[in-house]
């Protein structure tokens, strides 16, 4: 359209000849500076040489639409002996003040336009985003495009997500992989290119990553800071997978890993990296620390070399400890089989306490709890907004008589009181939109609690059975913190435990401290309240 407006234009004038044209596709006039246009700067250079005399355009707009350079850019052709002509604005000249101030303000005017329609674009993608609405692109993985009768304006067909499925499955592998079964990222995506090699997609430690963040998966949309409500149709994972995804990525510590070697002529199995993950502690890795100073203890292992053989102990290691200026007055070096013990113990009678609470009967208790406070706070509030109500009711009847002159009141005492019940009014409806705001977020927490104690009861029912790695994964999610110190007394905070599905304090976690008795038999000294 804008070509041939030129080639028009052209023809009109009798005196001129056309030498060359220009065009920009996918150039935006207001975020790319002149200075990074190749047409702008070509343009430039044909002036400086003379190679013509006028440069014609749609309208200016098309030189673009900074005011802090556009207006200086025509200028500069100006004064350059070039005539800078639009197709709808005729030509633009520079022979005064005004002339050079209506040059500045057209641009200050486009710039304004685009930032208007920047705006609008913006607000209506962040609808789209909000309603559920897939915006365009390219499907992300695990996902496929699927037109189901959707129209553009243009009469252009427009498609929604589906969830693929052949690619959707691997997805849920990879969360698996490494929220249950204890892989790293560059395990896993090395695990995925040799299991799937013909899938024409290559896995690294990043793309593995990206993913595994991803919030779409949860069948949420997003743009920038904007999530829609969950789509379950596209949900892959769950909403707690992709919080423990986060949790996991979050807490691990990059390493170098050392070359894989054989040790005393005994050979390393094939999934080996290091001897650490052959002969030391990893279990407790990441939520085991020192109790003197705070460090994170590290999975390692000693080697002790007998006549026969070479003996290896799996141990935890607190650096802090081995540096004398770091202060740390705890040990250097805890035995690993001895804390694993104990918390293995704690953990089997935490899952046999946990297993006695029925999901049903508990969750029927909570709800008769609930009608039992709240709803009775708020029968209370609405019988106090009904009383108050009615006495608003008789003070307008009141204020009726005291015009007629039949009332015993003055009308300033009057309005006084109606003042008061209003204001006492509005607090009645305040109260009783917070007693039920109160209970529906009592609601949700009893809803989450209830899923926590369902995910919890499977887990306990696998732990015996699970693998070291799908034990360690399970540990990490009910077990928010160990500490041991130096006379190895242990203490365990769980993230949820029985007493917070009948208190509802998903706030305060629960503490259970390890002692070692007199028979040598670990057991748990509880520090919560029951």
């Amino acid at each position: 359209m804008q070509r041939r407006e030129c080639m028009d234009f052209i023809e009109r004038q009798k005196d001129w000849q056309f030498t060359a044209e220009f065009m920009e596709k996918g150039v935006s006039g207001y975020k790319v500076s002149v200075s990074k246009r190749d047409a702008i700067q070509e343009i430039r250079a044909l002036a400086e040489k003379k190679q013509f005399d006028v440069l014609l355009v749609f309208m200016f707009d098309r030189l673009g639409r900074r005011e802090d350079e556009t207006p200086f850019l025509v200028q500069w052709f100006i004064e350059h002996g070039i005539e800078v002509w639009s197709t709808r604005e005729g030509q633009q000249r520079l022979d005064n003040r005004v002339d050079k101030l209506m040059n500045y303000i057209r641009y200050w005017q486009a710039g304004g336009e685009s930032e208007k329609t920047s705006m609008r674009v913006k607000a209506a993608h962040t609808q789209m985003t909000t309603d559920g609405i897939w915006r365009g692109g390219v499907a992300p993985f695990g996902y496929k495009l699927v037109h189901k009768g959707r129209m553009g304006k243009k009469n252009r067909q427009l498609y929604d997500l589906e969830i693929d499925e052949v690619t959707g499955p691997i997805v849920q592998e990879a969360y698996d992989l490494v929220c249950n079964q204890g892989y790293g990222i560059h395990r896993a995506a090395n695990y995925l290119n040799d299991k799937y090699p013909n899938l024409g997609k290559t896995w690294t430690g990043q793309t593995v990553r990206t993913l595994l963040r991803n919030p779409i998966y949860t069948g949420r949309l997003h743009m920038n800071d904007t999530l829609s409500e969950p789509q379950e149709h596209l949900r892959l994972v769950s909403d707690e997978t992709q919080r423990f995804a986060d949790y996991v990525l979050s807490s691990r510590i990059p390493r170098k890993y050392i070359e894989q070697r054989s040790a005393e002529n005994e050979a390393l199995p094939e999934d080996a990296t290091t001897k650490v993950s052959v002969y030391g502690a990893t279990l407790l890795s990441g939520i085991l620390y020192c109790a003197h100073c705070g460090h994170r203890l590290v999975g390692g292992y000693c080697t002790k070399q007998l006549a026969t053989h070479a003996y290896h102990r799996p141990i935890y290691r607190c650096y802090n400890g081995s540096i004398k200026a770091k202060l740390c007055d705890g040990q250097s070096v805890y035995s690993a089989k001895k804390i694993e013990e104990a918390v293995l113990e704690v953990v089997r009678y935490y899952f046999q306490n946990i297993s006695r609470t029925v999901d049903a009967v508990w969750r029927e208790q909570a709800r008769i709890q609930l009608r039992s406070k709240l709803g009775t706070l708020i029968k209370q509030a609405q019988a106090e907004l009904a009383k108050l109500e009615k006495q608003q009711t008789n003070l307008k009847q009141e204020v009726l008589k005291s015009l007629s002159g039949e009332s015993l009141f003055d009308a300033q005492m009057l309005k006084s009181l109606l003042d008061e019940n209003a204001a006492a009014i509005t607090d009645a409806q305040k109260k009783i939109e917070q007693y039920r705001d109160d209970r529906e977020k009592e609601a949700e927490r009893i809803n989450f609690l209830a899923e926590q104690y369902r995910q919890i009861a499977d887990w306990a029912e696998e732990f015996g059975a699970a693998n070291n790695d799908t034990k360690k994964m399970i540990l990490a999610r009910i077990i928010e913190k160990i500490t041991v110190d130096r006379n190895y007394h242990i203490t365990m905070t769980f993230f949820i435990t029985e007493d917070d599905f009948r208190e509802k304090a998903m706030e305060s976690a629960s503490k259970l401290e390890i002692v070692e008795a007199e028979d040598g038999i670990w057991r748990p000294r509880s520090t919560h309240a029951g």
